[in-house]
């Protein structure tokens, strides 16, 4: 697994490094830390300019070392490399050029917004990565249990076999979620026919209930073994509210969903559910997106 961290010595950069020590990826991962520096236009003389060049690449070059020798307590060949430009792209590029299996960042990054779950930089990466990407949100905790949204579309699947894929030995808890929307009658539909619709509906969810039971207890005999205890929930509401609330009520550390659901379009990198629960949990959050 080669796994990109992008970091800027910020508080939750930094905490997204030492999360990664410690935490689900397998001892043979190649690990990348990379830093971007942004570099201002240039209205200053040539010399000027280029002693300030030279600082905030030597900047750039300390934050990366940094983070590469917290890494290297678990991966001693971790490797730091720096970049110029907008983080948003050199992020994205760099991933895509280096093969990346996951993306890791912050949830913000130094300029953002205090009371913000979610920075620019690392909404943009979640968007436009073509690999998994984990933000890491808060301090860095244990992780104690997870939460995988399931709904039967190939990008949860997919999503459920890449959180498979990672050292789930030690965390003790899983809980494998399905939302169903829920179906009303029409308040225009005729009296007459109201009775009948009520039945149809009451199928079409019974129906929708049963495809998920099995929905679930087929991705739970894919982690039988790899981690302690695996529930199955079944809630009916909409699907990126019912995740969020779950995840924050019940002190989940981590969230898994797929880029797309079922409703999701082909064109879409990130879709609206996956894109909301990456804004609104308070926990970490992996999004998962299959291979192109």
């Amino acid at each position: 697994m080669r796994v990109l961290l992008a970091t800027d010595g910020s508080k939750d950069a930094n905490s997204a490094t030492e999360w990664l020590t410690g935490n689900l990826l397998p001892a043979d991962a190649t690990l990348l830390a990379l830093t971007v520096a942004t570099l201002p236009a240039p209205p200053i003389d040539a010399q000027t300019m280029k002693d300030l060049r030279d600082a905030i690449l030597a900047d750039a070059r300390r934050v990366g070392e940094a983070a590469r020798a917290l890494l290297a307590r678990r991966w001693p060949s971790a490797e730091v490399r720096v970049s110029e430009g907008d983080p948003r792209e050199e992020i994205v590029r760099t991933a895509e050029e280096w093969g990346a299996d996951l993306v890791v960042v912050g949830a913000r990054g130094l300029g953002t917004v205090k009371g913000f779950f979610l920075g620019s930089v690392s909404l943009a990466v979640g968007r436009y990565a073509t690999c998994p990407v984990l933000v890491v949100k808060g301090r860095p905790r244990e992780l104690k249990s997870a939460l995988v949204a399931i709904d039967g579309s190939e990008d949860s699947l997919h999503a459920l076999q890449v959180f498979a894929s990672f050292a789930l030995e030690e965390m003790p808890r899983v809980r494998l979620l399905s939302v169903l929307e829920a179906l009303r009658v029409p308040s225009s539909a005729p009296r007459f026919i109201r009775a009948k619709l009520r039945g149809a509906v009451a199928q079409l969810q019974q129906e929708g209930r049963a495809k998920a039971e099995a929905v679930l207890e087929r991705a739970a005999a894919s982690l039988e073994g790899k981690a302690g205890a695996i529930e199955r929930s079944i809630f009916v509401g909409i699907p990126a509210d019912a995740i969020v609330q779950a995840a924050n009520r019940d002190g989940i550390d981590l969230v898994v969903v797929g880029a797309r659901g079922l409703g999701g379009l082909e064109r879409l990198l990130l879709g609206s559910v996956s894109e909301k629960v990456l804004r609104a949990a308070r926990c970490s959050v992996l999004i998962v997106k299959r291979p192109r």
